[in-house]
């Protein structure tokens, strides 16, 4: 049985709206999600190994750190993300949603750069992944 067809504008614009909220999940994005883990595991074993240079944080922080700075280096070694900016935004996002509801995590990405800082207890780490250093920090 079908349903009658619709009286007015507003019916019809219902009708398609309803039949697109029913509609089932395409494969097409489950199999790109797929393919990003993939791209994401692959890159995890060509990045290059971190070297520490100062760290003063727990080892589960650091080793999310290790790992979202070198997801970015790979990333960027492919021309994905094109500043050492974006870098320092996906490593900084990371640790705020995983690690802080108040947004308080800093990071600085480069080449070349000195830096003095004040941070909170067990909250920081500096450390080199091939020729990129990596500075993170909480305060506040």
């Amino acid at each position: 049985p079908q349903p009658p067809p619709p009286k007015n504008e507003i019916e019809k614009k219902a009708r398609v709206n309803s039949t697109m909220i029913q509609r089932p999940r395409s494969t097409r994005s489950t199999s790109l999600r797929s393919a990003r883990k993939v791209q994401k595991q692959e890159d995890l074993k060509k990045a290059p190994a971190p070297k520490r240079q100062y760290c003063n944080m727990s080892e589960k922080m650091l080793g999310t750190a290790f790992e979202l700075a070198r997801e970015g280096y790979m990333q960027r070694s492919r021309g994905e993300l094109p500043h050492w900016q974006d870098v320092a935004r996906k490593i900084k996002l990371g640790f705020d949603e995983e690690f802080s509801s108040t947004k308080a995590w800093n990071c600085v990405v480069g080449n070349h750069f000195g830096s003095f800082v004040s941070s909170n207890a067990e909250n920081m780490a500096y450390f080199y992944v091939a020729e990129m250093g990596v500075m993170i920090w909480r305060h506040g």
